[in-house]
C-alpha cells in the first residue's frame, strides 16, 4: 500500500468520525429546535440522508476495497 493510500486511509477514517458527530448534532437540533425558516426539521433530516450517509457509505466503500 502506498503512502498516499495510507494516508487517504486515516483521512477517510477521520471523516467518519466527524460526520457521525454531525449526524448526532443534527438529530439533537431535530429533537429539541423548532426550526426556522431556513433551517427546518426537515432541513436537517435531508441533510442526514442525502449528505452525511451517502458520504459514510462512500468512505466504508473505499475503506472496505482496501
Amino acid at each position: 500500500m502506498g503512502k498516499d493510500r495510507k494516508h487517504m486511509k486515516k483521512l477517510r477514517k477521520k471523516r467518519i468520525k466527524a460526520i457521525k458527530k454531525q449526524i448526532d448534532k443534527h438529530e439533537e437540533n431535530i429533537l429539541n429546535e423548532k426550526g426556522r425558516l431556513d433551517t427546518t426539521k426537515d432541513y436537517w433530516r435531508k441533510e442526514i440522508d442525502d449528505k452525511f450517509l451517502k458520504q459514510i457509505e462512500e468512505d466504508e466503500d473505499f475503506l472496505e476495497d482496501e
